[in-house]
């Protein structure tokens, strides 16, 4: 294994090196015209953000890697839910909590959402029914700091999947969707509670 260590003791000394760089680049979007820029060391914006970037490059070349491969995107993700399976049975989240998150699209996500529309999202869901509406990352569904992306890199890196079926297996919930992914309810971005549209009248009075 003194080959392996070795080459993820190299990528980590080429992470901090990028990370350094990404700083930089990113210093004039935090010292400038920022209502953070007099407590930008204490809430340290720069690093936490090129921390984010560097995490989502990182996860695209890996991912961008392995589908050149032989495996498929859609594969992929069914690779991704099997490897979760095995997390689940050897471990619970005990950490649980009650959090509604507020996204405004600034994609399409056929069929369910377009551009604009404004989505409430219950993270950590303890529960789901058929016919909700879950989030699923396409990042890699075992990253953290989800939603951070999300709004730091500007782009959605989660997919709208419509629950086909709960199924028990060994004491636990997993969500049934399509192309067969069998997903652990504990592993679940989040549930969408609501969709507003442009049209809808709620919509002008949300401050976002």
């Amino acid at each position: 294994m003194g080959e392996l260590n070795n080459a993820l003791e190299e990528f980590s000394g080429i992470s901090r090196e990028y990370h350094r760089k990404i700083m930089e680049i990113l210093k004039e979007n935090y010292c400038w015209k920022c209502p953070m820029r007099s407590t930008s060391k204490k809430v340290a914006c720069r690093e936490i953000d090129g921390w984010i970037r560097l995490t989502g490059a990182f996860e695209k070349g890996v991912q961008e890697n392995i589908i050149s491969g032989d495996i498929s995107k859609e594969e992929l993700d069914v690779l991704s839910t099997r490897y979760l399976l095995k997390l689940v049975k050897k471990q619970k989240r005990p950490f649980k909590y009650d959090k509604t998150v507020i996204l405004k699209l600034k994609e399409d996500l056929k069929p369910f959402a377009y551009k604009d529309d404004v989505i409430f999202v219950k993270e950590n869901p303890e529960s789901v029914k058929t016919d909700d509406l879950i989030l699923w990352p396409q990042i890699c569904p075992l990253s953290f700091y989800w939603f951070s992306k999300s709004k730091s890199l500007g782009i959605i890196p989660f997919k709208i999947l419509k629950v086909q079926e709960l199924i028990q297996k060994e004491g636990h919930t997993y969500i049934k969707a399509e192309d067969n992914l069998e997903i652990p309810l504990e592993y679940v971005t989040g549930k969408i509670t609501k969709i507003i549209a442009k049209e809808d009248e709620l919509y002008s009075q949300l401050d976002l």
